[in-house]
């Protein structure tokens, strides 16, 4: 997304699909882990559901504020040149560290 971000000023329809994907492959690494702890095996839903629970509402907080804190600048011409495109640039720089260093060891 943050790729996209640099490239074009307008939301694609395929990027909810994108993020969903994502998502829900995240959401698997994060069961993987649950189930690494050695739950035992009559605690392992609860603990999935409410460990969800607390990751979603944690990121709705977050959306929430980050919308509060650019619903009126967005539209701004000086939003994408100061805050869109560096953001975009210093994530997608992180995440290619993290790829690189996930790859090689």
């Amino acid at each position: 997304m943050a790729i996209e971000n640099l490239v074009t000023r307008e939301l694609q329809p395929w990027r909810v699909a994108l993020v969903f994907g994502f998502g829900l492959l995240h959401g698997m690494g994060f069961a993987g882990v649950l189930s690494e702890l050695g739950l035992p095996r009559s605690e392992f839903v609860t603990a999935l559901l409410t460990f969800n629970l607390g990751v979603e509402g944690g990121q709705l907080t977050v959306i929430a504020l980050a919308f509060g804190a650019v619903f009126q600048v967005q539209q701004q011409d000086w939003y994408r040149r100061w805050v869109v495109v560096p953001a975009s640039l210093a994530i997608a720089a992180t995440r290619i560290v993290w790829t690189v260093q996930r790859v090689i060891g």
